[in-house]
C-alpha cells in the first residue's frame, strides 16, 4: 500500500462517558484535524476535509520528513497550546488564515497510526496501533509531534478536562479497527463549560451577513 490521505474517522455525539475496560479516553484538543502523511522525504499534511496544507507549511514539512520511518500515515489534531496548557483554537485559526502562519507555534498532537512502511494497519484494533505509534514517537525527534495519553476513566477524565478548558473527551473501544466516517466505536462528550463559552462559536465560520433591504429597495428589486 502506498501511503495517502485516508478520510478519518469521526466520533459520534454522546452526553457521557462510556464505563467498562474495553473503553479507552483521551482529552479532545481543540484545532484542526490532520493527518501527516510521508512517503520517503515527501511530507504531504492534509485537513479533514483532505485539503492539503503541505506548501504553506513548509518547515513543518522539513520536521516530519525526519521521522525515523521510511512511510507512515499519522492521524491527530493541530492546536496552539497556550499557557494553561488547553489549545487556543481563536489563535489556531488566526495563524492560519494568514499567507505565512508562524509554523513554531502548533502543536501536532497526534492518536492514531494507519500505515506504516507499505502496511495498512486500518484493520489492526486500535490497542494494537496505539502500541505502534508509541514506539515511534519515542524514536520521533520531531519536536512539535505529541501522543495524545489515554486514559481509563472516562468521567475522572472529563471533569478534569472541564477544569482546565479543554473541549471535551473522546472515549474509543480499544479493539476496534479504524473506519473512515463517523462510526458507534468513537464517541466524542463535550465538556458544560466549554459549551457555554463557545454558543456563539459557529460565528466564527459564517460571513458578515448582508444588511436587510429596506421596503423601498425591495419595491425596486422586484421592478427589475
Amino acid at each position: 500500500m502506498r501511503p495517502t490521505f485516508i478520510p478519518p474517522q469521526l466520533p459520534r455525539s454522546a452526553k457521557e462517558p462510556p464505563q467498562g475496560a474495553e473503553w479507552i479516553h483521551e482529552p479532545k484538543f481543540d484545532g484542526y484535524r490532520f493527518q501527516i502523511v510521508k512517503n520517503g522525504n515527501q511530507i504531504r499534511m492534509h485537513s479533514r476535509s483532505g485539503a492539503e496544507y503541505s506548501d504553506r507549511l513548509p518547515r513543518m514539512a522539513e520536521w516530519f520528513a525526519r521521522l525515523p520511518t521510511r512511510a507512515v500515515v499519522l492521524d491527530g489534531e493541530l492546536c496552539l497550546i497556550d499557557a494553561t496548557g488547553a489549545a487556543n483554537f481563536r489563535r489556531l485559526m488566526a495563524q492560519m488564515r494568514t499567507r505565512s502562519p508562524d509554523e513554531t507555534q502548533p502543536v501536532f498532537m497526534v492518536f492514531d497510526l494507519l500505515h506504516q512502511d507499505g502496511v495498512d494497519l486500518r484493520q489492526l484494533q486500535l490497542s494494537e496501533r496505539k502500541r505502534d505509534l508509541r514506539r515511534l514517537c519515542r524514536r520521533s525527534r520531531v519536536s512539535l509531534m505529541r501522543e495524545i495519553d489515554t486514559f481509563p476513566d472516562g468521567q475522572v477524565l472529563l471533569a478534569h478536562c472541564n477544569y482546565f478548558g479543554f473541549e471535551g473527551v473522546v472515549s474509543k473501544r480499544a479493539a476496534a479497527r479504524h473506519v473512515s466516517g463517523t462510526s458507534a466505536s468513537w464517541l466524542k462528550i463535550k465538556c458544560p463549560d466549554w459549551m457555554a463559552e463557545h454558543e456563539y462559536r459557529h460565528l466564527l465560520f459564517e460571513g458578515p451577513k448582508k444588511p436587510a433591504l429596506s421596503e423601498r429597495e425591495r419595491e425596486l428589486k422586484k421592478k427589475n
